[in-house]
């Protein structure tokens, strides 16, 4: 197909949107809003949705009576990609087109995505084109050599707030005759660039949580009495007065984070929430995030001594095993996942109702990317229903509680939240851009802190009458009278006027099993022999899977060998032999984890040694 068959095709098509009560608000707002753009200015620009709200649907819609020829759908990852196709899929019959009534699909629109085994002729086939960026990465790239730089008409951009990186840049560049259209929850990226182009159209959180497109949340921050840590030598004990003014030091904020003390008080609060969703229905499930490998491992074995089933899910594992942890989450039977800044976008599960965040964020918008993955409805068909609350927990230590407050302005009418944003202090999110780990040994420790309560602070500010009659009027717009939900202007008004609440919930102070602590040790204590060895290879720069080792040591490559070599030194600290760690008691185990830095140390001067001289080869 050429463009002008396109064209025809998206001009003739008959799309029902206009009054399509299958249709939310903001796709058939956000649809006019766009085409309303297009028809003045061919200048790239964005909607904002937050999560939950239609923007796939959207997406779908855009090209209809607007595009003159073939589209591009660009996402940032696979899983968004796949989610794109899924939805806008017309072999599907249950596809969004048909599901939502738009129109009976016969002739289109075909779809084809860009992966390995595509060629041209499946794009030449298809009104749309689905492809995550990375097809368009690397200086000599294959589909700019195939594709004519007027090929697509119109390129919409899912998670848009990255459209200002290099590679997006490029893309839009080349296609430079192009419509582009973002969508995304922020205007912000991590850097704190804003979006490129004009926004046209924005369906505020709070609209969303009143209509019931998104659940409604609430945010609980761990809020110690006292905390005693040492730094430097120096023992200090801190009142919450203190800790406030303390935690706007990174040092500090970073050492609550991996302070087991301090995670101990957020898996508490986190699994309380758990149980409490889990009343309402299930399955539900909580994701957290954490700092590094090793402190997600850390985390994973303080929720594993509450019995439930924790996956940790990183970048550095294989594909067959990441799936297979994704899988065991879409299904149901993990209860619990702790992931480094991986689950982020595009991991839609309405069954994720408690977000748990232990890692010090510097920016706002992957702070808001992480809150958004548990905003949709867990029970969509009964959208004002308790189930459908959602709860983030933190610690007032981390300094998260900014990006709380900021996220709750995200709803004035105006630029002025985000004019006064990058006005301020610019503030990079340096996740993913840290040194290589050269210690094991913490700057600060935390040894101990008092907690008593949780401080509880709800998203909804202020409710006036407009919105409660605005929500009334879309539910008899859909067909529903409120009643047969059980609902009346009173009983929203009370509704909302809750989850405005601030107030202090009393801390959660749970009987852990022995046993349960003692196989949780167990498991965290095989992540510390990988972590022993990763800070080897970076203080001597050796790679993971080098030989250098080979002249001293058996084995097959340096990581293996160092990591034989920290399990050894740790079964040493325990006082256990080779294959025997199964007698070992709590106690062992703690200590060896606690020497994680000693062995390190010990075991960079064997190796240095060793590499210096050219000793014989040993068995370590």
């Amino acid at each position: 197909m050429d463009n002008a068959e396109i064209e025809q095709f998206f001009r003739e098509t008959k799309a029902s949107i206009w009054q399509n009560a299958s249709l939310r608000e903001p796709q058939i707002e956000g649809y006019f809003a766009i085409r309303e753009h297009f028809a003045n200015s061919k200048e790239p620009c964005y909607v904002q949705l937050p999560v939950g709200c239609g923007k796939t649907g959207l997406m779908g819609l855009t090209p209809f009576g607007i595009a003159q020829g073939r589209i591009l759908i660009i996402a940032p990852n696979l899983t968004i990609r796949e989610n794109i196709r899924r939805e806008l899929n017309v072999s599907n019959p249950n596809c969004f087109y048909s599901k939502r009534g738009v129109f009976v699909p016969k002739n289109g629109p075909y779809l084809s995505e860009l992966k390995t085994g595509a060629n041209i002729h499946d794009c030449d086939a298809a009104h749309i084109v689905v492809a995550n960026i990375q097809q368009f990465s690397g200086a000599r790239n294959k589909w700019y050599e195939a594709l004519p730089n007027d090929y697509f008409d119109m390129i919409l951009v899912d998670e848009g707030h990255h459209n200002v990186a290099d590679t997006w840049t490029r893309l839009f560049a080349y296609f430079d005759e192009a419509k582009v259209v973002s969508f995304t929850a922020t205007p912000l990226r991590s850097d704190g660039q804003v979006v490129a182009g004009e926004r046209v159209y924005r369906f505020g959180y709070a609209r969303s949580m009143i209509m019931g497109f998104i659940s409604q949340i609430d945010a609980l921050f761990v809020k110690p009495t006292e905390l005693t840590f040492t730094v430097e030598g120096e023992t200090k004990t801190l009142g919450i007065n203190e800790i406030m003014k303390m935690r706007e030091k990174d040092w500090f904020s970073r050492g609550v984070a991996t302070s087991e003390e301090c995670n101990r008080s957020i898996v508490n609060a986190s699994v309380q929430q758990l149980h409490h969703v889990r009343t309402l229905g299930s399955p539900r499930q909580l994701i957290a995030v954490a700092c590094s490998i090793r402190h997600a491992t850390q985390v994973a074995a303080l929720y594993r001594e509450h019995g439930l089933r924790v996956e940790v899910l990183h970048s550095q594992l294989r594909e067959e095993e990441r799936g297979r942890i994704e899988a065991t989450l879409r299904s149901g039977v993990t209860d619990v996942v702790v992931q480094v800044n991986i689950l982020g976008e595009g991991y839609d599960l309405p069954t994720l109702s408690v977000a748990a965040v232990f890692r010090p964020y510097r920016s706002l918008s992957p702070y808001v990317q992480f809150v958004g993955r548990i905003l949709r409805l867990a029970q969509p068909d009964v959208p004002y229903s308790p189930a459908n609350h959602v709860y983030l927990v933190s610690h007032v230590g981390l300094n998260d509680e900014r990006w709380w407050s900021d996220f709750t302005n995200f709803d004035k009418d105006d630029q002025e939240f985000f004019h006064e944003f990058l006005q301020g202090e610019l503030e990079v999110d340096a996740e993913g851009e840290q040194s290589p780990r050269m210690t094991l040994r913490p700057f600060m420790r935390i040894l101990n802190e008092v907690v008593e309560s949780y401080h509880r602070k709800g998203y909804l500010k202020k409710i006036d009458d407009v919105m409660v009659s605005d929500l009334f009027a879309t539910i008899r717009e859909k067909g529903f009278e409120p009643t047969e939900f059980g609902l009346d202007e009173e009983i929203v008004r009370k509704r909302l006027a809750a989850a405005q609440a601030e107030g202090q919930v009393a801390a959660f102070n749970p009987v852990i099993q022995p046993q349960e602590r003692r196989e949780a040790l167990k498991g965290r204590l095989q992540q510390e022999a990988r972590s022993i060895a990763d800070t080897i290879l970076n203080r001597l720069s050796l790679q993971h899977r080098g030989r250098d080792l080979l002249r001293c040591f058996s084995g097959n490559h340096n990581s293996e060998i160092l990591i034989r070599l920290a399990s050894a030194e740790q079964n040493k600290v325990m006082g256990v032999e080779s294959g025997q760690r199964q007698s070992a008691n709590i106690g062992q185990f703690e200590s060896a984890i606690n020497a994680s830095p000693d062995i390190a140390d010990r075991l960079s001067s064997l190796v240095r040694e060793k590499l210096r001289n050219g000793a014989p080869k040993t068995d370590g």
